[in-house]
């Protein structure tokens, strides 16, 4: 693996303090320094680290819909400024959640290699519309993914063909496999599975190599998934975090936001909390439930879009 992925710490120490607080994470429970990032204990902190950007920091795709300019950016400092300076309870799709955790990583001493990844659900691949990390310690290469939804995974996957993961404390069971290359010059790649239970066959999820992706390669992705009229992003709204249970200290289900329903799934248990008939209503679930105030002028964004909610809006927007 290349090791260039070690040398760009793209936030300062405070900056990182400032999201560890932003996240609750138990400091004096965990602690690591960059030249501690190649011992197994680090894997520890690792893990939960991930655990607590689950809970916080919510996938979603509000930029596309409450915006004038609907564009999203992948330059650190503007991930810092929306996820974590900014205290409004925002996220971001894939690219950008993996990007802002990787810089996160980074600053933090990991060897991180960011790559991409093709989504295989719906039975076909989607071209490098998804981005992963790959995290080395004390030699062996994890998954390390915050930004794939309710499916994606909650703690580091070893590279091991075969391993089995849990999600969270749920039945459903994750795993890595390896599909040898079909000749000599072509490359294998690691097939991101999941199932509900032991009773269930494995779902591929999506696939990724070991390539390096530049930021100019995430560039052309982030264009593409983001004003592709076939990317889902653009049509539909989505907004979902994980729940971690603090005396499991686990994930245990996630609540999210699709399009004007509101649902909550715990240990596999899916119940419908709300519909919202208007934008007022989902403005008022994203508060309550997300913490994310949407402003006046985010709000007027999402007027003649495909995925506004008309019915009796009192605000008018």
């Amino acid at each position: 693996m290349s090791t260039t992925g070690r040398s760009e710490a793209l936030y300062t120490r405070e900056q990182v303090n400032d999201y560890l607080s932003y996240i609750s994470f138990p400091v004096t429970k965990y602690n690591i320094t960059p030249e501690s990032t190649q011992t197994e204990d680090c894997l520890a902190y690792l893990s939960a680290l991930q655990k607590y950007q689950l809970s916080k920091v919510p996938f979603e795709n509000l930029e596309l819909h409450y915006s004038k300019e609907r564009h999203i950016s992948l330059d650190a400092p503007d991930l810092f400024e929306k996820i974590v300076a900014s205290k409004n309870g925002r996220g971001g799709y894939c690219m950008e959640n993996n990007a802002f955790f990787g810089a996160i990583l980074k600053t933090l001493g990991f060897e991180v290699i960011p790559t991409g990844a093709r989504v295989l659900l719906s039975g076909g691949s989607g071209g490098w519309s998804h981005s992963v990390n790959l995290v080395y310690i004390a030699g062996q290469t994890y998954l390390i993914d915050v930004g794939f939804g309710g499916n994606g995974p909650t703690r580091p996957l070893p590279l091991v063909d075969g391993h089995i993961s849990k999600w969270g404390a749920t039945e459903t069971e994750l795993r890595l496999i390896y599909r040898e290359p079909t000749n000599s010059v072509v490359q294998g790649m690691w097939i991101f599975e999941s199932r509900i239970s032991n009773q269930h066959d494995w779902t591929p999820n999506y696939c990724f190599g070991l390539t390096e992706f530049l930021p100019q390669d995430f560039e052309v992705m982030n264009y593409a998934t983001s004003t592709r009229r076939t990317s889902w992003f653009t049509f539909d709204i989505i907004c979902l975090k994980m729940i971690l249970d603090e005396e499991k200290d686990d994930i245990i289900g996630a609540l999210f936001l699709s399009g004007s329903t509101l649902k909550r799934r715990r240990f596999g248990t899916t119940e419908t909390i709300t519909e919202c008939a208007n934008e007022d209503q989902r403005a008022s679930v994203l508060k309550e439930h997300f913490g994310i105030s949407l402003s006046r002028r985010e709000r007027s964004g999402i007027k003649g879009m495909v995925t506004e909610l008309k019915g009796g809006s009192k605000s008018g927007l």
